[in-house]
């Protein structure tokens, strides 16, 4: 979903979800996940994979767009790039019919196996 589609109710209903989050993050663990989740098995994992298979700028646009609940186009100021290749980044783009980059699939093929799926 691009940014543009969101509306700001719910940008910023997201947002403060995601920043109440934030309050319970221990400082010395890593940002993308309290060590107190429900699961922390499965949060071990989640933080694996971000390290294990995203580039760093991946890992810092996800990061951003999902647990600081930036929007693309802050992260895209932040970072001195257009908002398309934050997006690029995030979910990926079709060529030649086939799906190349984006991190959630990169996620998901190195999560999948190690979730019994």
């Amino acid at each position: 979903m691009s940014d543009t589609s969101r509306s700001e109710p719910e940008r910023t209903e997201r947002r403060e979800l995601l920043l109440a989050d934030l309050d319970r993050i221990d400082p010395d663990a890593l940002l993308w996940w309290p060590p107190s989740s429900p699961d922390p098995a499965r949060a071990r994992l989640v933080r694996d994979a971000l390290v294990a298979c995203l580039t760093d700028r991946q890992r810092d646009v996800v990061t951003a767009y999902f647990f600081e609940g930036r929007s693309q186009s802050e992260i895209a100021r932040s970072l001195g790039v257009r908002q398309q290749v934050v997006h690029k980044h995030i979910f990926g783009v079709r060529r030649r019919g086939r799906h190349v980059g984006g991190a959630l699939k990169r996620l998901a093929a190195w999560l999948a196996p190690r979730l019994g799926r």
